[in-house]
């Protein structure tokens, strides 16, 4: 499954008219077969649909500070979202929720590639393997996660560590 997602698009509110910003294209590759990309309530399909939508606005967000030259390809190849899928029984039902506790830290395994202006490779990884290390808000069921205004707020803070580790300590 492939997604261009332009960051200029994307976040083309929040940005005045004139301004131009990185590109960035995530490639999700085969998510049938990634760790935990479960929804612990509702439909599964549109539950995946719904994550990866907010993976893609939060590689755009983070594309933006990219050099707006810079084209960021990314391809996702495993996501182990924080916490884990549960059954519980409510009010005489078995229903499934996504429960964070202690040491539930998320995980992505991705490649990219960032490219410059005239197509050049700036920096490059296969498969590397990111694991976030903080978890707010544990003990929240799905439906309490979801009230919020982010749906991946933990991988955010995971994905949020890793740009700034990967991207802008590179920057000359």
């Amino acid at each position: 499954m492939l997604r261009l997602v332009s960051i200029a698009m994307a976040a083309g509110l929040m940005l005045p008219l004139h301004a131009i910003a990185a590109e960035v294209e995530v490639t999700w590759h085969e998510p049938g077969s990634y760790k935990d990309i479960r929804s612990g309530e509702g439909n599964q399909e549109r539950y995946q649909k719904r994550i990866m939508e907010a993976f893609d606005a939060k590689f755009s967000e983070l594309a933006s500070k990219l050099p707006e030259d810079q084209r960021l390809h990314i391809t996702v190849t495993d996501v182990d979202l924080a916490g884990s899928v549960v059954l519980r029984d409510v009010g005489g039902t078995m229903q499934e929720y996504r429960i964070i506790e202690n040491m539930d830290y998320p995980y992505m395994e991705l490649s990219y590639t960032l490219y410059d202006a005239d197509g050049h490779v700036v920096l490059q990884a296969e498969k590397e393997r990111i694991r976030g290390n903080q978890v707010p808000g544990q003990g929240l069921s799905t439906a309490e996660r979801r009230r919020g205004s982010n749906l991946i707020e933990y991988e955010s803070a995971m994905l949020d560590r890793w740009f700034r580790n990967t991207f802008e300590q590179n920057e000359e």
